[in-house]
This record gives C-alpha cells, structure tokens and sequence, in this order.
C-alpha cells in the first residue's frame, strides 16, 4: 500500500473519547477571531483546497472539526497528564485515559539498556531534594535497580510522593488492558528496533512522537502498522518565516510517512499568535489534503479556555496541552455551541461528492445482493455498499443477508430453500448461484467470503464497504480483516454489539441504525444519549412514508435528531423505505439528513446531485 493511501485510510481511525465526565460550559464570544481574512502576502504559500461547486459557491464548504464525531478529536496529554500529575508516570496515564485522552511520554534507555519514561536531560528538576551530583546524572547513567529508587512524584506534591519510573514493559502492560488506549512515545534515547520488539502486540495502539522527520522514517521501516507524530516547535520564532520553510521542506516529502503533525502556539498578552492564526487555518487546509491529524498546542497558556476554541475555529482538529481537563471541557463545549443549529444545511458543510450513500445489501435492487457485481457498481455509482454477514458451517465467513434461500434461489429443492448458511460448507455455499433471481444477466453470481471481501478493499484504500452482522465472532472478524479496518463501517441495531466491536478494532468505524414508532425511537436516543454516543460515529433511522407524502417518524423528530447528533459530530443517515422519488430526498437533507441508505443508490446519488445544484 502507498503511503499516501495509508494516511487516506488514517483519517478514519478511531481516537479515544474525549467526552470524560466533564462540566458543560458555553463558549466565550472569542471565537469571533475566526472571520479574520488570511493577512499574511508573504509567506510561502501552502497548497488551497481543491475547488467543488456547490449551489453556486466557488469553494468547497469550510472544514470545521464538528463535521467528524467528538470522541474522535484527540486531545494528548502532555508529558502523561500536563500539569495535573507528575510527569511520565503510571498515574499519569491512567488519569489521561480515564479522562478520554491519549499520554504523551517520553522515554529514554538506562545504563543496562532497559527503555524507561523519563524527559529530562537530568534529574535536577525532578528530583529538587537529591545531591548535586544526582541531579547531575542522566537517566542513562543509571542502572535499571538504580531508576526504580526514585521518588519522581514528591516535586509535584506530597500527595504524589513515592511514584516511580515507569518501563515500557509495564506500558505495554497497561495498553493490553483496553484495546481502545493509546500512547505517544517521544523518544529520546531509544534504539528503534528494540522498541518495536518490546512494543510488537501494541503497535496499533503505539505512536510515535518526533520532532525529527528522521525519526519517523526510521520508525515506519521497523513499524509499519504504528502510527507516527511530528511535533513543531517554534519557541523562538518572531514572526511565520521558520515555520514556512519548515513546511515547504515537508511539502516537498509529501509528507513522507507523517501521520499526525502537531504545531506548538505561542500566544501573546495582546492575543497575537505564532505562528499566525492564517497560517495555522492553511496549514490545517493543507495536511487534511493528505490525511493528515492536525494538532496545535497552546504552549504557554493551557489553562485558557478560549484560546482552544479560536484554534478550532481555525481548524485543528486536536490538542496537545498540559491542561487535558481544560482541553476536554472545551472540545465539549464547543460541539454544544454550534451556531445556527436549526439553520443547518448539508451543503453549507458537506462537498456534494463526499455525501455518503449506502447501497443496501450492496447495491440495492441494482444487482444481487451481497454480490460482487452489486459491490463493485456500489463503488462506481460512489457509493458505500453494504454486505451482511453470516457463519459457514465450517467457519467461513461470507456475504449473505437471509435466515435461509427461500427468496434468492427459488428454484432449488425445498429440501436446499429451507437451510442456512450455517447448514452448509463454505463449498457448498460456493456452488449456490445468488445472482439468477435478479435476472438471466446476473446468472453464475457467487457467494463472496471475507477474505475476497477483503482483498476488494486492499485493490483501492478510498473504498469504504459497511458490514451488518448477523452472527459473528468478533475476534475472528477482526482478526481477518485487521489490514482494513479503517475501511469498515460496522451496522448493527444492538448497541452493545457495536461497543463490542471497537474493543476488538478499534480504528473501524460503527453505524447505529434503528427503526420503528416514533416513541420507541425517541427512548433509544434517550438512552444513548446517556453514554455519549461513545462508540457511536453514524446513526441511521428508518424512514417510512404514507400515500399523503407524511413521513413516519414525523418532520419535528427527524429535525430533532439531526440537531441533536451533530452535538457529538454523528453522521445523520436516514434509510427511506422504498423511495426514489428525488424530493422525498431533498425533504429529507432539507430537515439535516446528511447521509442515506438506499435500494436504489442510483437515484438517491441523482437526488443528491439535483439538491446541491439547487
């Protein structure tokens, strides 16, 4: 896979929650720096968006981190916890992660050559009651017995006296504990290869963090399923000029194997920034171009609530800070205070081209369903298909929607109509033509197994391919589709299933659809509600529509609905039932639908086209 494919998947991952028990607060009037025109002439330019038409605008619509779910900003803790315990400890971590961020720790190899936590050049600051001489050592001038005596807790507090230096065994430890944590790894001292030996079961939950591009190349030759993290500091700069020639030299890369970048802000008491806040909003413009996660990280003032909201109006999309606490609280509120709710249009937000439409059961009634020929016209059409999956008698996993054959083999004996795929071999099932009962054209069609699935995905990383499960073992569906998860949208209608999933692959993403009486549907976002979404990052509701062109659940409710999951950044997706008629679908996108399921994807794609040239 390129590079560059692998960071088009990346976009996608799964970042912890950041919707920890935190207090809701509403945003200052700050935020208005965001209408600031770009200012800087001089500077080396970094590359615009591509252009898209869009009910006549020039451009495409402006990013804004709201548009992806607020459990996926990620928001890194620095040094383990910032200011909020001691540095590069376990409580460190755990608090981070209790809290819905991801540590960043930095590690550094001791005399006998065991990989530990610690940051500094020396003990001095650490260590405030030690010797002289002790304050003059170096981590790596101690032994691994030697590190494990000190008290790196006490300059925090009494309360933190007796914590200890943390090894990357015992991180690791602590990563196998949720499959959801993760880690950034700044590193010091530390020999790549060993690293990534004592880090192998984790590598999907490891990143490691560098201000040296060298760093990174090195890491992916020995890592490759590990994520990497560029930071930028610019403590002394004066004004954008070092930061531009550091871009124009990644420019030149393309980037080369950076999956995150993160720039560190300066801000001064007359609220001017470095680098500049038009900088940072072409710099964001710039890397989500190549997939890229973009950070900043408020250096000097953490604690300042406003300052990480006029960052996100900016367009970052994550945080490093010392304030983690301060950070979440923000991010939240943030969603909560998106203007103009009730004025919300998709192609104020959207491009056209990126509305998702589901094929259901992989292209609808176009093809056979759960089909390769349904899959591949799904791509064609632009399409996200849909396959369903089932159990093999012998363990195989394969496309295929129905409790038996009744419907898609009618001319088999009834002996063959009334079993299951669990009745048959993966053989068997091969030699069942699923494709004839939709016309003499699909003849020969046959069942799809994961593994073909799979290899489909791989051909082309921008494919996306939803998967309904009907009964399956998550470890072994995760296990065999490990190499494509970002290209996965798990659907189920059980909540717990879906929570399920992400334990097991936690890069994947999820769909939560439902359908039935209105009242039923308005107790099950109640309850979710009540969880945050967490683990939640599409939602879909059945939509059904009598002879008066009345929809069922009515208009307030699905209006409703869309307001309330773009509060936690939920893709809004409706499924209406039979419909092709293209002002059922503007109706539709008219009350905040942003997404459709459909079993005529051609018309529901058209329905799109003719709403955004409107």
């Amino acid at each position: 896979m390129s590079e560059l494919s692998r960071r088009e998947i990346l976009r996608s991952m799964a970042w912890l929650t950041v919707s920890g028990a935190v207090p809701s607060l509403s945003l200052q009037a700050s935020h208005a720096v965001a209408a600031e025109s770009p200012t800087s002439t001089e500077s080396v330019p970094i590359k615009s968006a591509p252009e898209v038409s869009t009910r006549g605008k020039s451009s495409d619509p402006v990013w804004n981190v709201r548009d992806i779910p607020r459990e996926r900003v990620n928001i890194t803790a620095h040094r383990g916890a910032g200011f909020l315990a001691p540095e590069n400890t376990m409580d460190a971590l755990e608090l981070s992660w209790s809290m819905g961020c991801v540590p960043e720790v930095d590690v550094r190899t001791t005399k006998d050559g065991h990989i530990m936590m610690f940051h500094d050049n020396n003990f001095a600051r650490v260590l405030t009651n030690a010797s002289d001489e002790m304050k003059k050592k170096r981590l790596e001038d101690l032994t691994y017995d030697e590190a494990k005596n000190l008290d790196i807790g006490s300059f925090r507090g009494p309360e933190f006296a007796g914590q200890k230096i943390v090894t990357l065994e015992e991180i690791v430890g602590a990563l196998q504990k949720d499959s959801h944590r993760k880690i950034y790894i700044d590193v010091k001292n530390v020999d790549f290869a060993k690293m990534a030996e004592a880090t192998q079961a984790v590598h999907d939950q490891v990143i490691l963090a560098t201000g040296k591009e060298k760093d990174i190349i090195a890491w992916r030759r020995v890592a490759p399923q590990s994520d990497t993290f560029l930071w930028i500091g610019t403590w002394n700069d004066k004004d954008d000029t070092n930061i531009e020639k550091r871009f124009a030299s990644l420019r030149a890369t393309k980037f080369q194997d950076i999956d995150r970048l993160q720039i560190h802000c300066h801000i001064a008491a007359d609220g001017s920034m470095i680098p500049s806040d038009d900088f940072i909003r072409r710099a964001g413009v710039e890397l989500r171009q190549y997939g890229i996660e973009f950070q900043t990280m408020p250096w000097n003032i953490p604690e300042n609530f406003e300052i990480y909201g006029r960052l996100l109006d900016l367009g970052t999309e994550g945080f490093g800070t010392d304030r983690p606490d301060v950070a979440v609280t923000a991010v939240r509120a943030y969603y909560e205070s998106a203007p103009n709710a009730e004025r919300w249009n998709l192609r104020d937000h959207i491009p056209c081209e990126q509305v998702i439409v589901q094929g259901h059961r992989g292209a609808g009634d176009l093809a056979p369903e759960g089909s390769l020929e349904a899959f591949e016209l799904a791509w064609r059409l632009g399409c996200v298909p849909e396959a369903d999956l089932r159990l093999t008698k012998d363990g195989k996993i394969v496309s295929f929607h129905d409790n038996d054959f009744t419907r898609i083999i009618p001319d088999a004996p009834q002996e063959i109509k009334k079993k299951s795929v669990a009745d048959l071999t993966f053989e068997e099932c091969r030699q069942l033509d699923i494709g004839r009962f939709r016309g003499e054209q699909f003849a020969g069609q046959k069942m799809l197994s994961m593994a073909e699935m799979v290899e489909l995905l791989k051909a082309d990383t921008k494919r996306l391919l939803y998967i309904d499960i009907k009964k399956i073992d998550f470890a072994q569906l995760a296990a065999e589709t490990v190499g494509v998860h970002p290209q996965l949208i798990v659907a189920s209608t059980k909540y717990e299933e879906l929570r399920a999933w992400k334990q097991a692959a936690p890069r994947s993403k999820t769909i939560h659809w439902m359908g039935g009486p209105q009242v039923d549907l308005q107790r099950r976002l109640d309850t979710l509600q009540t969880t945050d979404f967490a683990d939640i990052d599409q939602l879909q509701i059945h939509v059904q529509t009598d002879s008066k062109g009345q929809f069922s659940p009515g208009d307030t409710f699905l209006r409703n609905t869309g307001t309330l999951l773009r509060r936690y950044g939920i893709l809004y997706q409706t499924f209406p039932w039979g419909q092709k008629k293209p002002e059922i679908f503007h109706r539709l996108m008219d009350l905040g639908v942003a997404s459709f399921a459909s079993d005529a994807p051609d018309d529901a794609k058209e329905a799109v086209r003719s709403y955004y040239a409107q």
